[in-house]
């Protein structure tokens, strides 16, 4: 299937790692131009290095709001066609291990860089009257995980923000959607698991196959996979999907409608 996204260019969080990085491979190869974000400078330059002009590095601290400004002002410049929010999860914890600091920065980590880099994005998108997001989530927008409570917590404020915006948007050719991955193969679930092992005194495989015991599917979910319905809710073929969360999570949510 032709994604007719060959001459778009999209912005990606989280580029240099894990869905991220699956993320921006696949929009590459299907000839879209990638604004990569992350942190670490020297995988920012490998990516450039291997793909060329299709990759265009930017290094950003998401947490920081002066960094979230300047990437706003350079995506406006290029007027991108879309953003795909993506970053690292807040850590593991309950609600009486965890500080209010942690809750302070869970916000800035979770919510409060995607609501300035949409802000950022709006008037462009509005004025050509056309353009997309997609939020890279967690399931726990659906169904709450044991020992995250700060991505339960936030996760379903993002999933409220996500609606208003698709409604409020709507009518200017703005779409928005969340793509809400369960348990894959990154180094996100590794720190999961190495968690509750922790807690529950247990062996990672042990933990490990606990998790899997709750997947119908029995696996964890591949990147690739992941980064292929992406690359379509982000294409032309996906214009009339809005303020929609789509799991992909090998059947783990109990949520009727996925």
């Amino acid at each position: 299937m032709d994604l007719q996204i060959s001459k778009q260019t999209f912005a990606v969080g989280g580029a240099t790692s894990g869905l991220g990085r699956a993320i921006t491979e696949r929009l590459i190869r299907e000839g879209a131009t990638v604004i990569g974000i992350g942190r670490n400078q020297t995988t920012l330059a490998e990516l450039t290095e291997s793909y060329g002009t299709q990759f265009v590095a930017f290094a950003a601290d998401l947490n920081e709001s002066a960094d979230v400004r300047a990437l706003g002002e350079e995506l406006v410049t290029r007027q991108v066609d879309g953003c795909i929010f993506n970053s690292g999860g807040p850590p593991p914890g309950t609600v009486l291990e965890l500080g209010m600091s942690d809750w302070d920065a869970a916000y800035a980590s979770t919510l409060r860089w995607k609501i300035q880099l949409t802000k950022a994005l709006l008037p462009g998108f509005r004025k050509r009257r056309a353009g997309t997001l997609l939020f890279v989530e967690s399931v726990s927008i659906k169904q709450p995980i044991d020992n995250l409570v700060l991505s339960n917590a936030f996760r379903a404020a993002v999933a409220g923000f996500v609606k208003t915006l698709s409604r409020e948007e709507g009518p200017y050719g703005v779409n928005a959607n969340i793509i809400a991955p369960g348990y894959h193969a990154t180094d996100r679930i590794t720190t999961v698991l190495e968690q509750a092992a922790s807690l529950q005194n247990k062996s990672i495989d042990e933990v490990e196959k606990q998790f899997l015991a709750e997947v119908p599917i029995g696996r964890l979910g591949d990147p690739e996979e992941f980064a292929r319905l992406a690359a379509f809710l982000v294409s032309p073929a996906a214009r009339y999907i809005s303020g929609q969360t789509v799991t992909v999570d090998g059947g783990l949510t109990r949520f009727l409608t996925g």
